[in-house]
């Protein structure tokens, strides 16, 4: 469960792809009561950088809310073709007073394409 209150390091499913996959992401939000978190007014995306190197960002993917408490973000082939190694995926909101959440993160491991 991802929430505003509670941040736990590495607490989304790992995933692994090869150079070049397409993969779309799922995230979904709930408040420290466990109720889901109204995204309607919410800047959403999610920031990928080398596993321990928050300072370097590769890349940051927009999110798309497609309900109340849950936004997707896609991690396109071109973004992906040339990678290899181990990735964060940090989700990222941003409320409608401009307050940053960060409730979670996850590894993302890139294995090489022949």
């Amino acid at each position: 469960m991802t929430t505003f209150a509670n941040v736990v390091a590495n607490d989304l499913e790992e995933i692994h792809m090869i150079a070049g996959d397409y993969k779309t992401f799922r995230y979904i939000i709930y408040d420290e009561n466990s109720a889901l978190v109204d995204l309607s007014t919410a800047t959403c995306s999610v920031s990928i950088f080398k596993y321990g190197d928050p300072t370097n960002v590769f890349c940051v993917l927009p999110g798309t809310v497609i309900g109340i408490g849950i936004f997707t973000a896609t991690f396109t082939s071109a973004l992906s073709s040339n990678l290899s190694g181990v990735y964060q995926q940090q989700p990222k909101i941003v409320d409608y007073l401009g307050n940053i959440h960060i409730p979670s993160q996850g590894k993302i491991v890139i294995f090489p394409s022949a």
